[in-house]
Parts: C-alpha cells; structure tokens; sequence
C-alpha cells in the first residue's frame, strides 16, 4: 500500500466543535439583529395593511331606514339596503343587479341572503396608499359561520370592534408612488446633491489637512490631530445649532456681530441645501482625515527620490506619485464620505428648513403620519445608494493589498518654510472652524438671552448663565436622559466589546468550516452599509410584531424577541448592531497580528482554548480591546439616527432629546445637551487612554523586547 497518496484527515477535537458552535451562535446573533429586521423593511415596503370593518343593521335602522348591513374591505364599500321588500345592493355607491342571491362588480363578488350580507370576496383593493388605480390582489373572503360570527381570511374578527387589517402583496406600489409625488421625489435629488457636494469638499479639505500633516514639517501636528477628531464627540444636531448661532436669522455673522460691525453682516441663506452641506462637511471630515493620513503614511519614499532623481517637478511628482499612491484611499474616503452624508438625520433635521432629504422623510413619514408603508419605502430608497457605495468600496479595498512592501522606506519629510508656512495656515484656518463648529453651540448654552444679551445689555444685564443646563420647564428629559444614555452607552460598550471581540476571535482562530467562517464574516460586515434610520425602522417592525411572517407563504410563529420592545435592551442592542462592522474590523485586524502559533502550541499542550484566549489573546488585544470599547461609548454616547424611532418615554436619551428641545424652540437647553454629550466623551476617551498606557507597560512589555 503506498501510504504516501492516503489522505491525512484531522479529526476534530472537542474545542473545534464549541468553537464552531459558538460561530453558529454568533450567526444567529447577526440573523436576529440584521437580516430578519431587514426583510421585514422589504416586506412592509410591497404590502399593505388594508382595513376590514362590518356595520350591523340594528332592529331599528332595518324597519325604519332599511338598511341591511356593510362592509368595507380594502377602500371598497359594499351596503345592502331594501325597497318594497327587495334587497338593494351597492358596491362603491353604484347600484348592482343581484341575481341568484350573488352579485359581482369590479373584483368583489357578494352573496347576500334574507337576514343581509353572508359572504363579501374583494380581489381588488383601492387604498390610501394606492391613489391612481385599483390594483389586483389576492382575495380578501369575509363572511359568516352558522353562528352569525364573522371571520375574515377564516380568523374570527373581534366583535367588540368588527375592525381589523389584513396583509397583502402590492409590489412596487408604494415606490411608484413615492416617485409620483413631486414633493417626495425631489428628496433623493435633494440628497444625492447634497451628499456629492459634501463628499467634494470633504475630501478635498480631509486631503489637504492629511498632507499637511504626513508630507510638512509644520508644528503642532498633536493639536491638529486631536482637533480632527473632536466632531467625533459631538451629535450632528450641534454642527447645526453652531450654525444657527453663526449664520441663522439672528446670528453673530449674519447680523454683523450684533450690529457691532454691520459692514461684517452676511447672510449665507443657512436654512436648506447650503447650512446642511456645510454641516455634512464638519461630520465626514474626521473618517476621510484618518483614512488619507494612513494611505499617505503608506506611501514608499523611494519612489519620491527615483522620481527626484529623474528630475520630475514637484507637480508632475504629485499626479504621478502622490496621487496614484493613495489612489485606493481616496477612493475609500469619498465612498465614506458619500454614504455619511447620504444617510446623516441630525443636521438636516435642524438646518434643513424645506430642503427636505430622504433621511427627513422617514422621519416624517413615520413619527409625524404614523405611515409605516411608506416609511418603509423610503428606508429602501436610502438604502440603495449606500449599499452600492459599501459594495464599491469593498471591491477597493480588495485592490488595495500589497501598496507597502518589506523594502518600503518610510517617507520622511524635507524642511521646506514656504510649504510648512502655507501648511500651517491651511490647517490652522481648518482647525479653526471645526473648534468654531464645536464650541460655539457650547458657548451660547452659557447665554442667559440670545442674542439681545449681546445686541441690548441695558435690557439684559445679565450675560451668562448656567441656567440652561438646569433644563427647566423644557422637554426631553433633561438629566434623566443624559444619564440614561451614559447608562445606556456604557452597556453598549461593554457586551458590545465581548461579542465583538469573541466573533472575531472565534472566526479568525477556529480551523476548518470555512464556508461557516465566510458566512459569519460576511454577516460581520452587512452592518456597515445600513444608515441609522433604516436599522431603527427595520427593529420596530420586526421587534414590534408579535408574530414573525415565514417569507412567501400566510404561516407565522408568535415573536419571542417582541418582549424587548420598548427597553434598554433594545436600544443596546440597536447601538450595537449599528457600530458593530467597525469595531468587528478592528477585532480582525489586531486577531490577525497574532502568530496562530499560540493557538497551535496550545492545542499540543492540550491546553483548552477559552485558556488560551483569555491568557494570551486578551493581554495582547488590549489596546484593540480598549479602542473598540471607547468606539462604542462614544459613538452610543452621540447618535441619534436609530435610536430616536425606538425610545421611549419612560427612557429619554440625550441625543433625542436635543432633537426634541430644538424643535420645541429651546436652542440653548439643546446646545446644552450636546455640549455635556461632548464633554463626556471627551472625558471617557481620554480615561481610557489613560488606562490602556498603563496597561500597556503591564501586558505590552513583549513588544519591547
């Protein structure tokens, strides 16, 4: 027997099958909290809820108004009256022949006995929701047992109220009227532009700032970073009140610094395409900044010196290396900033005015009508662009393997006064208006009256104050909610890491199953591409229906996730799924630094793996570990996009209630709320930084060494 061409097979041990276990789990997790909420967004958006109701004739109304009953089923209208005896019958207030005892009339067939309506079948529905047409579906049968009891599809209708609604297929209605009003229509142009321009001068902006940092020698490179990164901190709601104290009907600029200087006065028409842009710019600022710092860190410095030596100019050198050099990263920061300012709620909601965009329109659409159909198709609608901008920088990313190689030479810049001098300006001015976007929201919440504390001290003596962040006799709950987001923040960070972490280590360690690994990996990333409006409308119909539809068919199971409704739970849960792709990446990559060594040593040592992982993989993540959990706090701490469709009042949170204070008037509670959103953040970040330094010198000595 030739022993050499007999196949080696590794029989799985006990560890492998509770990881593979535990992956199966993780999956699960991501089916619940992603693809199941997701098709019911898809299933809401192509049906419709259609009404049934049943009038009963009284003794009284069949002998004096002889009427004989009605139904209303699906915008249709069937009544039965009589006249000298002879039943009657209308459907949608037309007269029709009845013969036989049965009558039938553009899709509803009747039958119809002594005692009035036995039986009503309405295969054509004419709803609010369909406006132009009768549109087909499949029949509706009402009618009723021997002892008189309605049922309706054969389910018993309540009689206290003869009022229910059934669910039915209607395709691509809702889109296509959606698309027929000019309204609601004009609001994915609305966001398309508004999220190219953003995109444009993000990115621009995020460059130059990236090179001034990476390829200068200008100083304060510390104060530059950190400043990139303070719009981080904050809700979008604040880059929009700062701009209202700026640049609103009232604001410094726009009245020429309180008529002080009037030559100065300047009104940008802040309220619509322009106050949203500018908002957009400051939010998707930070990711393009980070994303093109480490595409020009990357940069091999070789190629700087071949082309010097082969004289290229400065320019030619820049379109022929620079620009190449980082091309897969500009690409990754315009589909970022694209998809930010596509999806973003907060600052549209504030500066909006009439300029409305899809993101204000499932708001509206779904707290302000109540109209979850259509809320549904909006969710969709946003959700097209940003999964092809996800789905486009995932086909990037795969590109941009192998930009550094083992020979790389790290590029160090060149003192040069001109370019560092205008660097530095550039930068400065840069920096300058995001503090200026920042901090001016926070420094008007300290304004007893704006702006005639400014403009009429005579009448206001008193200038400042701190009775704004008292938040009396204003709405959103003032420090109830702050600290129920701290509370909520903190869960999140903390189950979030430990999933986080867990999947990512369980995926990236366990051997075998690959087609198990690729399905949980691609789960991991689904995440990623959903906007915060379309996850939080997606959670309250499937987390807030007591039963769960099994796809194509009329079966369901009773919902046993509908007991987190309304929650903490659920609102975690939400913060969680949301940020989950980020950190999920962050896991892997720090996981993938490790030599799998460890985990073969330990499995010839018949050393368990959970012993492994918390003995050595946690010690050495911890950095990672500790960048996941500020990430969560932080990003828990400042949205508001997913959240503001879920919470509740007996749970106010910090960044809804901004969104509430604003739009009851109170502008300065709402910078109020930001600010200490800001200041918490800040504060959290920088303890954690603290920690992991210490950490460091304890776990970290390895790496030294």
């Amino acid at each position: 027997m030739d022993f050499h061409k007999q196949p080696v097979s590794q029989k799985s041990g006990v560890d492998d099958w509770i990881r593979r276990g535990l992956i199966v789990l993780a999956c699960l997790w991501l089916l619940v909290g992603v693809v199941l909420p997701l098709l019911e967004v898809v299933h809401r958006a192509t049906h419709s809820e259609l009404p049934v109701k049943i009038q009963e004739p009284t003794d009284q109304q069949k002998f004096q108004d002889n009427f004989f009953g009605q139904v209303d089923v699906a915008g249709r209208t069937i009544v039965l009256m009589t006249e000298n005896g002879q039943p009657n019958l209308y459907i949608d207030n037309k007269p029709v022949s009845i013969k036989g005892g049965s009558a039938e009339y553009n899709g509803v067939s009747v039958l119809v006995e002594n005692d009035g309506i036995r039986q009503v079948v309405c295969s054509r529905a004419r709803s609010g929701l369909i406006i132009r047409s009768i549109l087909d579906i499949s029949p509706i049968i009402i009618s009723r047992d021997p002892v008189q009891q309605w049922l309706v599809d054969g389910r018993q209708l309540d009689p206290n109220t003869n009022f229910t609604l059934v669910k039915r297929f209607i395709g691509l209605i809702n889109f296509f009227d959606y698309f027929g009003n000019k309204g609601l229509s004009q609001s994915v142009w609305n966001s398309i532009s508004v999220a190219v321009w953003s995109t444009v001068i993000s990115v621009f902006l995020a460059f130059i700032y990236a090179y001034g940092m990476n390829r200068t020698r200008i100083r304060g490179k510390w104060f530059f970073r950190v400043t990139a990164m303070l719009p981080l901190f904050a809700p979008t709601m604040l880059y929009g009140l700062s701009l209202v104290y700026l640049f609103g009907n009232k604001g410094v600029v726009t009245t020429g610094f309180f008529d002080k200087f009037p030559w100065l006065a300047w009104d940008i028409g802040l309220y619509g395409f322009t106050g949203i842009v500018i908002a957009e710019v400051v939010f998707s600022f930070p990711p393009a900044f980070m994303i093109l710092l480490v595409a020009l860190s990357n940069t091999d410095a070789r190629l700087f010196e071949a082309s010097e030596s082969l004289g290229a100019g400065k320019i030619r050198t820049f379109f022929t290396v620079t620009v190449p050099g980082v091309k897969f990263g500009l690409l990754s920061a315009i589909f970022v900033c694209f998809t930010l300012s596509f999806t973003d709620f907060g600052a549209p909601k504030v500066v909006g005015g009439q300029y409305n965009i899809l993101a204000v329109d499932i708001y509206k659409q779904v707290i302000g009508q109540q109209n979850f159909g259509m809320g549904a198709t909006v969710s969709i609608i946003l959700l097209v662009p940003t999964v092809i901008a996800f789905i486009a920088d995932r086909l990037v990313q795969k590109r941009s393997v192998a930009v550094v190689t083992s020979r790389s030479v790290p590029f160090s810049p060149k003192a040069g006064i001109w370019r560092d001098t205008f660097f530095f300006i550039v930068c400065s001015l840069i920096a300058a208006f995001i503090l200026t976007m920042v901090f001016t929201a926070g420094l008007a919440s300290f304004v007893k009256m704006w702006p005639y504390g400014f403009s009429h001290p005579d009448l206001y003596p008193q200038l400042w104050t701190l009775d704004h962040y008292l938040f009396s006799g204003v709405g959103g709950g003032g420090y109830n909610a702050f600290f129920n987001s701290i509370r909520i923040a903190l869960l999140t960070a903390f189950f979030g890491t430990v999933i986080t972490f867990i999947s990512a280590y369980l995926i990236e360690k366990t051997k075998g199953v690959a087609w198990l690994k690729q399905s949980a990996y691609f789960l991991s990333i689904i995440p990623l591409a959903l906007p915060g409006l379309v996850l939080g409308i997606a959670y309250i119909f499937f987390f807030n229906n007591p039963r769960i539809e099994i796809p194509f068919t009329s079966l369901g199971i009773s919902n046993p996730f509908n007991i987190i409704y309304g929650t903490v739970t659920i609102l975690v849960i939400c913060n969680i799924i949301h940020f989950y792709t980020v950190s999920f990446l962050t896991a892997t990559t720090a996981l993938r630094q490790l030599d799998k060594e460890f985990e073969a040593v330990s499995e010839s040592m018949a050393v368990p793996f959970y012993t492994t992982f918390f003995r050595v993989t946690v010690p050495v993540c911890l950095p990672a570990i500790l960048e996941i959990a500020a990430f969560y706090f932080v990003s828990a701490m400042a949205t508001v996009s997913a959240v503001i469709f879920l919470y509740s009042s007996d749970i106010p949170i910090a960044s809804v209630a901004v969104v509430n204070m604003d739009d009851a008037g109170d502008t300065a509670p709402a910078a109020a709320m930001c600010m200490l959103i800001v200041m918490t953040n800040i504060l959290v970040r920088v303890l954690l930084e603290a920690i992991s330094h210490f950490l460091k010198r304890k776990t970290q000595v390895w790496r030294e060494s």
